[in-house]
């Protein structure tokens, strides 16, 4: 069993379950030796009395007790006196029968009996005698079983009521857990910077070995940006001076195309391990048109947008980097229209933004993600742009799908993590 709730529950029901039976058999035996007690003192009244009753004339001879049970033929309430061999003295419910020299016959009934036997002397003669007194055992077991009965409910409640304070009882342990879970949550979506301090002491030294783990995710970003910043703007200038000493224009460009690969590869996998980021999709995309529309405008392409709420569980950067080479890809290669559109799908976003140009060849849809593949030579570009995108996607664990729509033109879709 995976859940904690469903082991602690399951752990407190089984040893709930043994303890109430370990006290069922405890208590249910007690109330049947006290039950068994009970009748035995009763039928050692009754000996008591026979023998007291009983003495010699020219036979053996008792008055009976007063007890009208033992005068009902086949009651099951019987007594008898005997020498171990014969019958001398018996109570009128034995009627014609008796329970044996012996005394360990079954009554005229034939129901089973509890028996009390006990040797005696009367006065007036020693001749040793047993006196057997005996009762049905079906109204010993009726009355164990009436007091059993409302154990056994008083036992069932009790169970059900220590069921339900222990589904209570870790209902409350566990909200410590699920208050920290609502706060990874809120440090994940970016609406907090640490979690909070619980209340629960076992739990605060892990919540702030947490904090302390996520304030050190954060220094190792800006780390690393800082450095990958340092790097690009100590480039800059050893390949100006290459072009200005008249270096071969293809190789600087060739080198500058290499440099901005690696660093914004650099870039994007320190921010992929940043935690708490949510970026809106819409205020992205505004700015993204605002720099194109120029270009849409020197074309004249139609540009049509339909896009939902969206939040991009990144960085604002990746998501213009992503995002904005898609969009010039449509726009360098779009005939007359571009359509822009978005969607939720369950914990993903996706953007599709569609053009109707000529489209890519089946053959070379695949190509068209390769670092630096260019499958036109004669249009501007240094073939990096869905390259980029295809890097940064992976990063995020999302997915980029290039297809030819069937009237023509190229269809490129953005599945990328979002934040609800």
């Amino acid at each position: 069993m995976s859940s904690l709730r469903g082991r602690l529950l399951a752990f407190s029901a089984l040893w709930t379950a043994l303890a109430l039976v370990l006290a069922w058999l405890f208590i249910s035996a007690l109330l049947q030796d006290f039950v068994t007690g009970r009748f035995s003192a009763e039928l050692h009244s009754v000996s008591d009395a026979v023998m007291a009753r009983a003495e010699w004339r020219a036979a053996l001879s008792v008055t009976p007790p007063g007890d009208t049970r033992f005068e009902e033929p086949l009651s099951g309430w019987y007594w008898q006196v005997s020498d171990g061999t014969q019958v001398l003295a018996k109570s009128g419910s034995l009627w014609t029968s008796d329970l044996g020299g012996d005394g360990i016959l079954s009554g005229p009934d034939g129901g089973p009996l509890f028996r009390e036997q006990r040797p005696f002397t009367a006065p007036g003669g020693g001749t040793p005698l047993t006196v057997t007194v005996a009762m049905p055992q079906a109204v010993m077991t009726a009355e164990e079983q009436r007091i059993l009965r409302p154990l056994a409910a008083a036992l069932g409640i009790l169970g059900a009521v220590l069921v339900a304070a222990s589904i209570i009882s870790v209902t409350i342990g566990l909200r410590a857990l699920d208050r920290m879970r609502n706060g990874l949550d809120a440090v994940r979506a970016g609406r907090a910077e640490q979690l909070p301090l619980p209340h629960t002491r076992e739990l605060r030294p892990l919540v702030e070995d947490l904090n302390h783990l996520i304030a050190e995710n954060h220094a190792i970003i800006l780390r690393a940006r800082t450095h990958v910043g340092n790097l690009a703007h100590a480039l800059k200038t050893p390949l100006a001076a290459l072009a200005n000493a008249g270096a071969e224009p293809e190789l600087v460009a060739r080198m500058d195309r290499i440099l901005r690969w690696h660093l914004k590869r650099a870039r994007t996998a320190a921010q992929k391990r940043s935690l708490g980021q949510v970026t809106p999709v819409q205020p992205v995309l505004d700015d993204l048109l605002a720099v194109l529309r120029r270009d849409l405008q020197d074309r004249g392409l139609a540009l049509t947008v339909t896009l939902p709420d969206l939040a991009f569980a990144g960085e604002r950067e990746d998501l213009e980097e992503m995002l904005g080479n898609i969009l010039e890809n449509a726009v360098k290669w779009a005939g007359s229209a571009i359509r822009v559109s978005g969607r939720h799908e369950a914990d993903s976003l996706s953007v599709t933004v569609t053009d109707d140009g000529p489209g890519i060849a089946e053959d070379d849809l695949v190509t068209a993600l390769t670092r630096g593949s260019r499958l036109d030579e004669g249009v501007g570009g240094s073939g990096l742009g869905l390259s980029i995108v295809a890097d940064l996607v992976h990063l995020y664990g999302g997915r980029l799908d290039l297809s030819n729509a069937p009237d023509g033109g190229l269809v490129a879709t953005l599945l990328l993590p979002s934040m609800s």
